[in-house]
């Protein structure tokens, strides 16, 4: 049987924007050198917690980031180049440089980078899901938290501590709508069933955070599982099976086409390649291009987990005052200006902020979702990533 084997490092590069206009008033063109200080910390030096020095205007911080070089961006998202356009579009002789890495290979970058003292980063953009950004990056000051105070007041609870997570999303199931007209699956234990062996298309676990964020969280709800297989089987769950998350992932893979990406999901999904996808509930916006994709809301006992998007300062950004601004526009503005947002409100996203709508019909409290505990997701890493690596072999 045709599977996709392996696993395969997907990095890719969104093509370096540079601008080079002429300066026009002193507000038209791209600065070359950091030839000025920046308002908040000097170029290139480690500012270990940025997010609690004062409040800047954004016209303040507009004049000093034009005596800035290019504001280097590294995203897990190419929703960013539009924010980029945007953001150039709004604030006239600033230029973004957009690099777009797979989540494992930008962590691995960003810390690359720091170690280096290359200084070239100054905002990431990354899923906050799996732990691992959280454990690598944010416990270990490379990155740090940055926001207006006049935004943070706007954000949902929860959204603004040590991480800023400017987006909710999900990691949710999905199934081919041009194949079935409603869900096929009421309860998770049917993705085991033979039927589906080679129509189930997931990225990776080990190397999509969201992929991980989902299974890892599934071993925190062992008890739910035992209920759904008496539900699903009309039989206690025997004990003797051992641990019902491993049962279940186990056999989940063993039906699994892997692939690299959520994107690969969503073309086997609308190739009717597959029956059920696993993948990131923002690409539910190709439902809209036509796409045969539509998620599961309902499921016994969970369809998914809740997962976010990090936007975060690097520590070492020598383009300070561009990248704060950045920060700041991306995440809505003081006034709920969705400018910057707009690219990342879109079917299957919801909001960060009370004051903007979210982009999902279906609010996120009435979908069947796992919250994951990142801390356990970190101290049973090396077991499941075993565990984990033992269900691919051979595959």
């Amino acid at each position: 049987m045709d599977r996709i084997h392996g696993v395969l490092w997907n990095k890719r590069f969104v093509a370096v924007f540079v601008c080079a206009a002429a300066l026009t008033l002193g507000m038209m063109g791209c600065a070359t050198k950091n030839t000025g200080k920046a308002i908040v910390g000097d170029g290139g030096v480690s500012l270990n917690n940025a997010g609690q020095y004062e409040d800047v205007s954004k016209e303040d911080l507009y004049k000093a980031a034009l005596s800035e070089d290019v504001l280097v961006v590294y995203t897990v998202s190419t929703r960013a180049t539009k924010t980029k356009e945007a953001f150039e579009a709004k604030y006239p002789g600033l230029c973004v440089e957009i690099r777009d890495i797979r989540s494992p290979d930008l962590v691995q970058a960003v810390k690359t980078n720091h170690d280096s003292g290359g200084n070239e980063c100054d905002v990431v953009i990354c899923n906050d899901n799996s732990g691992t950004f959280k454990s690598e990056l944010v416990d270990t000051g490379i990155v740090v938290p940055y926001l207006a105070s006049a935004i943070r007041d706007k954000m949902k609870d929860g959204h603004a501590t040590e991480s800023i997570s400017f987006l909710d999303e999900a990691e949710m199931i999905f199934y081919n709508s041009s194949l079935y007209d409603k869900a096929p699956v009421k309860n998770i234990w049917e993705l085991t069933e033979n039927r589906y062996k080679g129509r189930i298309y997931m990225p990776n676990p080990l190397r999509s955070f969201s992929t991980y964020a989902f299974i890892g969280s599934v071993y925190d709800h062992a008890e739910e599982l035992k209920a759904a297989y008496k539900a699903y089987y009309a039989t206690d769950y025997d004990d003797s099976l051992g641990d019902p998350a491993k049962l279940l992932i186990k056999e989940i893979a063993s039906n699994a086409v892997f692939t690299n990406s959520s994107d690969e999901v969503m073309e086997a999904l609308n190739s009717d390649s597959a029956d059920i996808g696993i993948m990131v509930s923002s690409k539910l916006r190709y439902k809209e291009m036509g796409y045969s994709i539509e998620p599961v809301y309902s499921l016994d006992p969970f369809c998914g987990c809740r997962t976010s998007m990090a936007v975060m300062l690097a520590a070492d950004s020598k383009n300070i005052n561009s990248a704060k601004l950045f920060i700041d526009f991306l995440a809505g503005g003081t006034d709920g200006d969705t400018e910057g947002i707009r690219p990342f409100v879109t079917a299957g996203t919801w909001s960060a902020r009370t004051d903007i709508p979210d982009g999902n019909d279906v609010p996120m409290d009435k979908i069947d979702l796992i919250v994951p505990d990142q801390d356990s997701l970190v101290e049973n890493r090396p077991a499941t990533e075993a565990f984990l690596t033992d269900c691919l072999k051979g595959r």
